[in-house]
């Protein structure tokens, strides 16, 4: 009884957790061009959707490794994924359930079969940038069961798992439930209540 009790509040300390941090954009100076959520928002908001999925610890019986994924000719997306791993690396926990989450750029849609390959990569953050090859990058993570991310909103409308996009200036939660069950997700109610759902 007790651990159904600490479940049920944690969940909702996890609930009230991720509604903070989503009001937290409404702050002045807390927006970047009214195009995406800002970044260490970003990270904060994946690492905390990440929890709510319930097979993640199958995902990451052999660690958690997720892919930063950028477009080399592209100097907005070069910037992104710059800012991106030294955000991750200012967090104090890089843990998901416990399990320890691991990260590193995969330089566009070329190289990510070698990194699938060398590093395992199981979860893709995809940076913007990247609109000519998002057919092969969804194809490359479907066939992988790779978790795709991305704040960028017309990919997550388009096709990625999980995404973050923006509406009245406070940050809206994408799941596309149909593709994130097909690599293996599998996200409760009580995240989905809080998300724009793509079936």
């Amino acid at each position: 009884m007790k651990s159904k009790n600490y479940k049920l509040k944690s969940s909702i300390f996890e609930v009230a957790l991720i509604c903070v941090v989503m009001f937290s954009l409404l702050i002045p100076g807390r927006v970047i061009a009214q195009e995406q959520v800002r970044l260490d928002l970003q990270i904060n908001l994946f690492m905390k959707i990440l929890r709510y999925d319930r097979n993640i610890a199958e995902r990451g019986e052999e660690g958690l490794k997720m892919g930063v994924l950028y477009n080399p000719a592209d100097k907005k997306s070069v910037k992104l994924k710059d800012d991106f791993l030294e955000e991750f690396d200012l967090l104090e926990d890089k843990t998901i359930k416990d399990i320890p989450l691991f990260v590193l750029a995969v330089a566009g849609a070329a190289e990510l079969d070698k990194a699938i390959e060398n590093y395992h990569i199981n979860i893709l953050y995809i940076a913007p940038g990247l609109d000519n090859q998002m057919d092969s990058i969804l194809k490359t993570c479907e066939e992988n069961s790779i978790l795709s991310l991305t704040a960028v909103e017309k990919y997550a409308e388009n096709g990625v798992a999980v995404g973050l996009g923006i509406v009245d200036e406070k940050p809206e939660i994408i799941i596309n439930t149909s593709v994130s069950r097909a690599v293996g997700a599998d996200f409760g109610a009580d995240i989905l209540k809080l998300a724009r759902v793509i079936k």
